[in-house]
């Protein structure tokens, strides 16, 4: 499938038999659920801070905690977390970026080029 990622609120997806348009809040949700799988993170948090967003263009959605960038032929996924008090972040981190781009590549076809994560807090 090729995949052409639109401006706003949906990325349409190419293939053989037509087209599909997945909502933005579809992948955020999935990301949403991708990141609650993980040991050691307590929650996605409100959201990211002013100097972060500020460097996402308007192509950007967001929900709590999560903000998608539509780009030319992926889509990149922000999101703020707060983590357990005594793991390991950077390892807990790895792995929520993994689980987020298996999960959205293999449920919607959208290829995501990074997934960015700001440990905004630590609960105790």
């Amino acid at each position: 499938m090729d995949n052409l990622v639109k401006g706003g609120n949906i990325v349409e997806v190419t293939g053989e038999h037509g087209k599909i348009r997945i909502a933005n809040d579809v992948i955020m949700l999935i990301a949403q659920e991708a990141v609650g799988e993980v040991k050691g993170i307590v929650s996605l948090s409100g959201g990211l801070p002013v100097g972060i967003t500020e460097m996402f263009s308007k192509k950007t959605s967001s929900k709590k905690g999560v903000k998608i960038q539509n780009q030319e032929t992926q889509v990149v996924i922000n999101l703020a977390v707060v983590v357990e008090y005594g793991v390991i972040i950077p390892e807990v981190i790895r792995l929520v970026q993994e689980k987020v781009k298996r999960s959205i590549e293999a449920m919607t076809d959208i290829e995501v080029g990074r997934v960015n994560v700001f440990v905004q807090d630590i609960r105790i």
